[in-house]
């Protein structure tokens, strides 16, 4: 279902950001009825599931609500790999995006450095299959930018 990606950096493969684990979305000590429910669980990389934890926020973004679309909620910085909340997000948007990048820790300094590497690459190598690639929510964020 998420191509060998963690479900919430994107990171790929999975094990380049830690083992893979999976993660209750709501946390199973907050939400012991969801402890085994499907739609609960998310595949994740062991950084994000330990940044994460037990925290949980009603603001947190959901990896597979049908309306998530990267670029509505964040942009990167391409010269430090950084996420931030989009300036054209909503102010409600830009809590959500702010909140998920603190519980997630998304900026954590692994996951820019990641986010570089795989902006290095993208603008010296042709690219077709986006399924293969880390990172795939800043392919048409790099691609509206060149």
């Amino acid at each position: 279902m998420t191509d060998d990606h963690c479900s919430y950096c994107d990171g790929h493969p999975i094990n380049d950001t830690g083992e893979a684990t999976v993660d209750h979305f709501r946390p199973k000590a907050l939400f012991s009825e969801l402890a085994y429910a499907w739609t609960n669980l998310f595949l994740t990389c062991s950084a994000c599931n330990h940044a994460k934890g037990e925290r949980w926020d009603e603001l947190l973004l959901r990896p597979d609500d049908p309306d998530f679309r990267f670029e509505r909620y964040f942009e990167c910085d391409f010269a430090t790999g950084k996420l931030a909340p989009a300036p054209t997000a909503s102010p409600e948007e830009q809590a959500r995006a702010r909140r998920t990048i603190e519980i997630l820790r998304l900026n954590r300094a692994d996951a820019c450095r990641s986010r570089l590497r795989t902006l290095r690459w993208l603008r010296q190598v042709p690219f077709d299959d986006d399924r293969d690639l880390a990172y795939r929510y800043l392919i048409p964020i790099f691609r509206a930018a060149i």
